[in-house]
């Protein structure tokens, strides 16, 4: 793979990555911090702005009051009307309240003794599943602090929903650079990890001079015939210089192996075991990987693991050149 390539792979992958934070950045973290901070700034008004602001959502709704009583604090039941229908309203003012059964009950009974036809129940805390489960019975409408910021966000002063909104923006600014950083770090990490695997590769296909080299008979020797160099290509010949380390003897049995027309490429899975991938499986490779594996008496017992093309249809073959 071209240098030009494993950049191009690498710009991809940052764009991926970019793109798909910056997306959950905005969408979903930004919505959810500017819901927390508009909770928190509901949950600071009075309750007097609180329930002014409640009653004027639900006015949107088409519900009017019945009823003008100045409450200045407490939970109090507020009478509304739509379309000659009574409902009760009752909110409980603050984040800390967490709404159970009992408060659903406790509402259903007032709407049955006031003879309404339902009811809705406010808080900027939360409300139980529990509780939920026995609203929906009851024709009783719940709104806690994620579903109740959406219906009062208009009605706030301008000014308080604007700072609420610049912090959210902020902090979606900090988080969406930070996505970025990672997304460029991400590419920078790929495009060196496909340059290791090429060179790798490479290395495997290229058989070095020293290999090379150690099969063929000394060119001083004065009794070199033909019958000794035909014994030196079917394998008959000694193994290379003693002074190589087995890991040199691997490496060499590898890089000749990789130059076979068959091979595609060839390394070593495990000590003991030279994984070799084929580019045509319709010959016996082993007539000609087994005389570059004898050459080495360490080496020449070694499990050589076929394996064939992928589109062959053939199963992977272990197989070896001696068996003792």
């Amino acid at each position: 793979m071209s240098a030009g390539l494993q950049w191009l792979v690498a710009a991809v992958v940052v764009l991926l990555f970019g793109t798909a934070a910056t997306v959950y950045v905005q969408r979903i973290l930004r919505q959810r911090d500017e819901t927390r901070a508009g909770i928190a700034a509901l949950s600071g008004t009075s309750w007097r702005e609180f329930i002014h602001l409640v009653l004027q959502a639900l006015s949107r709704r088409g519900f009017e009051r019945v009823f003008d009583h100045e409450i200045a604090a407490g939970d109090k039941d507020y009478t509304l009307e739509r379309d000659g229908r009574r409902w009760l309203l009752s909110c409980k003012h603050g984040s800390a309240f967490v709404l159970g059964n009992a408060t659903v009950n406790e509402l259903s009974n007032e709407i049955r003794l006031a003879n309404a036809n339902g009811g809705f129940l406010f808080t900027q805390g939360r409300i139980s599943d529990e509780a939920r489960r026995t609203a929906a019975d009851r024709n009783i409408e719940l709104l806690d602090g994620a579903t109740l910021w959406p219906e009062l966000r208009d009605l706030i002063r301008p000014e308080r929903l604007a700072a609420i909104r610049a912090g959210a923006d902020r902090r979606a600014r900090q988080r969406t650079a930070l996505a970025w950083l990672l997304a460029l770090l991400a590419g920078i990490a790929v495009y060196f990890a496909i340059a290791d695997r090429v060179s790798t590769r490479g290395a495997a296909r290229t058989l070095p001079a020293a290999s090379e080299a150690q099969p063929s008979a000394p060119a001083a020797e004065p009794d070199a015939t033909p019958g000794a160099g035909a014994a030196d290509a079917d394998g008959s010949r000694d193994a290379a210089p003693a002074a190589a380390s087995p890991q040199q003897q691997r490496q060499a049995v590898a890089s000749a192996v990789a130059t076979l027309p068959m091979v595609d490429r060839a390394f070593w899975a495990t000590r003991s075991t030279l994984e070799v991938h084929l580019l045509d499986a319709g010959a016996d490779a082993m007539p000609s990987i087994c005389p570059l594996v004898e050459r080495y008496p360490d080496l020449a017992a070694s499990r050589i693991l076929l394996t064939p093309p992928a589109d062959s249809g053939l199963q992977v073959r272990f197989r070896q050149c001696r068996t003792y």
